[in-house]
Order: structure tokens, then C-alpha cells, then sequence
């Protein structure tokens, strides 16, 4: 069975906790979007949670596989104001989680870990899509 040094399985922990945060704040967002522009970006809402769920999952699996805990700490989650506050904090939690998951690539790479170098980048390329298409409906609202 696979083993990770303590300084990996904290930094998935902090990324499975970041992970947890976003699922929470997107849903309510999606449920409480308001505006003229709410169906579409209601969509989107939901739309990343699922995706946001998913990596929940997969960081999560791969700490117990590695022999850690996985955490059940929710990290900070953003709620309230309007469409465009909603779009700006998320923008600001991918571009976190970007350098969250920057990092575990590099210490995958560290610690030659294979799978979860795998995992973090598929994760990471994710996490910047969020990214970009948060910035681009900003430039529309």
C-alpha cells in the first residue's frame, strides 16, 4: 500500500478542505442567484459544485488510500451580496485553489508519487478553467 509523508497528506487535507468550502458556496449560491443574469449564472453555480463535489472525493479517497484522514474541515465559505460579489469571491477561491494545487504538484513530484501527481494536475487544470470562465462572466456583468 502506498504511503505519503505528513507534509502531502496535509497539503490534499488543505486542498480536500478548500474542495468542501467550494461545494457549500456554490450550491447556495445556485440556489439564492438573483438578477436578470440568475438562470445562466445560476447554471454555472451549479454546474462547478458538482465539479467541485467530485474533487472532493477523488483528494479524499486518495488520503485514505495514502494512509491519512481525511479531513472534514470546511474551509472558509463566502455568502451573500450581489451576482457580480458572488462571481468576484469565487473568482478569488479558484485563483487560491490554483496556487493550493500548484503546490501539491510540485510536492508529488517530490515525493514521486505518481498517481496523485496525476490526480493534482487533472485537478489543477480544472480549478483553472473555473478560473477563466469566472473572469470572463465578470467581464459581462
Amino acid at each position: 500500500m502506498p504511503k505519503a509523508s505528513k507534509e502531502l497528506l496535509d497539503a490534499l487535507n488543505d486542498g480536500l478542505s478548500e474542495e468542501l468550502a467550494s461545494i457549500i458556496q456554490y450550491m447556495w449560491q445556485h440556489v439564492t442567484a438573483r438578477g436578470l443574469d440568475s438562470p445562466a449564472i445560476a447554471d454555472v453555480f451549479n454546474a462547478t459544485s458538482m465539479v467541485e463535489m467530485d474533487h472532493a472525493y477523488k483528494v479524499a479517497e486518495r488520503i485514505d488510500l495514502l494512509g491519512g484522514v481525511p479531513t472534514t474541515a470546511v474551509g472558509p465559505v463566502k455568502l451573500g451580496g450581489s451576482l457580480k460579489q458572488m462571481l468576484e469571491e469565487d473568482l478569488k477561491a479558484e485563483d487560491d485553489a490554483v496556487e493550493l494545487y500548484r503546490n501539491l504538484v510540485k510536492l508529488a513530484r517530490k515525493e514521486d508519487d505518481p498517481v496523485t501527481l496525476r490526480l493534482v494536475e487533472d485537478i489543477l487544470g480544472e480549478t483553472e478553467e473555473h478560473a477563466h470562465k469566472l473572469a470572463t462572466i465578470l467581464e459581462k456583468v
